[in-house]
């Protein structure tokens, strides 16, 4: 006979609320609860509170979704299980509430459940408004309780969409064991700010997503433990003072206007910037990096379109990500000797930091990520920029669209540029005449010791592709010497398998016809003269 018995509802209570900590769906935790008294009691107590409104969407019924049914059960699911929790003896770990309002109700449920909880006691408070169906609402559920000001056991605070709480300025506020501070789309002045991140002693990351009057000063004095500050506004900041010394990374977008002045320079251990907007005038376009950020080692800088160019000299600077729509590398002027890794990008992304980096090479590296217009005057200006003070040792071109006019670079009388390696993703071009005007103008570029084809060709076919890689190789041969020069080629697949080929006609053979093509690398060696 078959033992029937719950074993895990007899383990010790925290270890099941560990278990219930891996459910991620609502549904799962909601299915859990009824299966037994014991059960029941479990889920009552766990201490993980997580109400995101998206989530629940995902298994309610269409039909529940399209008559209304689904968000009065969702809002008296949060308050009964508020309810409930809170009658329990024991503290909150996490109350995270994401939901879109509709009525007065569903206002006055958000404000008794977070009211409730912080009575109780909570480490995680997320608190994420995201919109509002009647425009009315915003002034009764946007004032946060009162009580949030004395919630001394709070360790992470993320508000979204509300206003702070109307004590703020008079009461005492007790974040003593606070570590991370996100505030979303908030109304706050400087005096605000300055009381808070006062408040909050052990503070290590801090985050500021402003909306409403403008900044004079924004000042972030006295934190000794903070690490990470986020800051964007849609106003007028002017000044932007930090003084910490364990600050290692720094973001700031999106504000109004011209950039505000900058004041970090006694953060010593600050090494990653991240800016988006136009570069301040005070920073001389960006030529006294070395004075304003004297341990930057990363910077990820995006420029509006009217910004066309950049001036940029740092010492310390080792990584540069550089976005923008229109900047020419005619107006690229970058005095950074130590650099090893500089990856421009062209695209519209949203998030244009977003692209796939591969960890720092030891030798200096440029990545272009252009998925625009490219021609032989692009790869003229190209040619020139490689030239400049930052002598890179290896190149990868992501290109999508390009035409066929390699005759007018032929006219041009340029010795290409030494490299020791061309990564190539021609991506996007669907004609083999393109394929091969974009591998001749590298070639008329660049002189690479390796060469690596990266893409799979997906609208090319098989002849085609064997064209490709024809053309490349004695093209590559073409840069050399006659009879000096022997070119070995490695091919590798998705399994990281890796075949070697001594010669063009092995590998020819050898390649797949159907599936996946390979990644092909041609490899330059020297022939060795025999003796005698």
């Amino acid at each position: 006979m078959e033992d029937s018995t719950d074993r895990m509802s007899q383990l010790p209570e925290f270890i099941n609320h560990h278990i219930m900590s891996f459910l991620d769906s609502p549904k799962e935790r909601i299915r859990m609860s009824v299966l037994s008294k014991n059960w029941f009691g479990i889920t009552a107590s766990f201490p993980i509170l997580d109400f995101d409104i998206r989530k629940f969407e995902g298994f309610i019924s269409f039909q529940s979704l399209e008559n209304g049914d689904f968000i009065d059960k969702f809002f008296k699911y949060v308050e009964y299980t508020t309810s409930r929790f809170c009658h329990q003896n024991v503290s909150a770990h996490t109350f995270k509430l994401i939901t879109r309002l509709w009525d007065a109700t569903q206002v006055d449920i958000v404000h008794k459940c977070v009211e409730l909880i912080l009575i109780k006691g909570v480490q995680v408070l997320v608190i994420d408004i995201r919109f509002s169906y009647l425009p009315s609402l915003l002034p009764m559920y946007g004032r946060v309780s009162n009580k949030l000001v004395s919630a001394s056991s709070l360790t992470s605070l993320t508000l979204h969409g509300c206003e702070l709480p109307s004590s703020l300025m008079v009461d005492t506020i007790k974040f003593k064991s606070l570590k991370l501070l996100k505030l979303k789309y908030v109304r706050m002045d400087e005096k605000m700010i300055k009381h808070l991140t006062t408040s909050c002693p052990l503070l290590e990351e801090l985050t500021l997503k402003i909306c409403g009057r403008d900044i004079s000063r924004l000042c972030v004095y006295g934190l000794q433990n903070l690490q990470r500050v986020k800051f964007f506004t849609a106003c007028i900041v002017d000044i932007i003072e930090i003084e910490a010394p364990n600050l290692c990374f720094l973001q700031l977008g999106r504000i109004c206007g011209r950039a505000p002045c900058l004041n970090v320079a006694s953060c010593k251990k600050l090494t990653t910037v991240c800016y988006y907007g136009d570069p301040s005038p005070t920073w001389k376009g960006l030529a006294d990096f070395s004075c304003s950020f004297p341990y930057l080692e990363t910077l990820f800088l995006d420029l509006p379109e009217i910004c066309k160019s950049l001036k940029l000299s740092s010492q310390s600077l080792r990584t540069f990500v550089l976005h923008s729509d229109d900047s020419d590398f005619e107006q690229l002027d970058i005095d950074t000797p130590n650099l090893l890794s500089f990856e421009y990008t062209f695209s519209d992304s949203d998030s244009p930091f977003a692209v796939k980096r591969d960890s720092v090479s030891s030798k200096s590296r440029m990545e272009c990520h252009h998925l625009g217009f490219v021609d032989a005057l692009w790869f003229k200006k190209l040619r020139q920029f490689l030239d400049k003070k930052v002598r890179f040792k290896e190149l990868k071109l992501c290109i999508w669209t390009f035409p066929s006019e390699v005759e007018e670079l032929r006219t041009i009388q340029s010795p290409p540029f030494e490299l020791d390696h061309v990564d190539l993703e021609p991506d996007c071009i669907r004609n083999l005449s393109d394929y091969l005007a974009v591998v001749d103008s590298v070639l008329w570029c660049c002189r690479p010791q390796s060469l690596t084809l990266e893409s799979s060709f997906p609208s090319i076919n098989f002849e085609e592709w064997i064209h490709i890689v024809k053309f490349t190789y004695e093209k590559l041969l073409l840069q050399e010497d006659e009879g000096q020069t022997n070119i070995h080629i490695v091919t590798s697949s998705s399994s990281n398998a890796k075949k070697h080929f001594s010669d063009l006609s092995s590998l020819l053979m050898a390649l797949p016809r159907d599936g996946l093509r390979p990644i092909i690398t041609f490899i330059k060696e020297q022939v060795v003269q025999e003796a005698g």
